[in-house]
């Protein structure tokens, strides 16, 4: 039942955007509801892209947890219903952001961020991966997800706070700026110090962070941005260099 949920669910996200623009037509695009509640904090259009990798990676994860040789292995029990969550959250976001009931829409890219934050902690709990499939088809696309959601969610925060009014600039909406992105780089410490399968995570988290640093017209919030993605690098390269395993 979980597996089968698991890869319901990465199916249903994968589908979300299209089926939702099929049944509310053009005025539910997300893209063009984020422009219309645009911020410092905006990524550029092209960042977006990343979905596609994000989806591709989750649609490789489902197919690999189904797998006879993988559903009852204990590293998919500690994590499939996580996943479940993280997936299902994903597919009603579409939705319920195209029905521009932005709020909403945060608290559940919030509830993705905590989901997928949950499942990468089990990682540590099983232990090192015992082949390269693993890290590759579960262990690389969790942290793919989660480094894009964490920033996601910093900058979502904005695009709720446009919708109830707030200007798309003055000072001190480039100080909430800078705060989320301080915010989002706490806690993308916290997994890159931390946490397994980092380069995952550091790859699309650096991607949105440098979207952010060259699309916001903030002085303060591209240097945040950039202060971030050099530290993530240094304390990933940091942890390389004390590892014994530095593969």
């Amino acid at each position: 039942v979980r597996t089968i949920l698991v890869a319901v669910t990465a199916v249903a996200q994968t589908v979300a955007a299209p089926l939702t623009r099929w049944a509310l037509g053009p005025a539910s695009d997300t893209g063009a509801i984020s422009d219309a509640n645009i911020s410092p904090v905006t990524p550029a259009d092209y960042s977006f892209a990343v979905w596609g990798l994000i989806y591709a990676a989750c649609l490789a994860l489902a197919i690999y947890q189904l797998l006879p040789s993988q559903q009852e292995r204990t590293v998919h029990r500690l994590t499939g219903w996580w996943l479940f969550g993280a997936f299902t959250t994903s597919t009603l976001w579409v939705p319920v952001f195209g029905t521009r009931t932005l709020w909403l829409a945060q608290i559940l890219i919030v509830i993705l961020v905590i989901y997928l934050v949950i499942a990468a902690r089990a990682f540590l709990l099983v232990g090192p991966a015992p082949t390269t499939a693993e890290e590759v088809f579960l262990r690389l696309p969790v942290m793919i997800y989660l480094g894009w959601a964490t920033l996601a969610a910093a900058a979502g925060f904005t695009t709720t706070f446009r919708s109830w009014g707030m200007p798309a600039s003055a000072r001190w909406v480039n100080e909430i700026g800078v705060v989320l992105v301080v915010s989002a780089t706490i806690m993308s410490l916290f997994v890159v110090s931390r946490l397994v399968a980092v380069v995952g995570f550091l790859l699309t988290a650096c991607w949105a962070l440098l979207a952010v640093a060259v699309a916001t017209d903030s002085n303060s919030i591209r240097n945040a941005a950039v202060i971030a993605i050099v530290i993530m690098l240094a304390v990933v390269f940091g942890r390389i260099l004390r590892s014994p395993d530095r593969r």
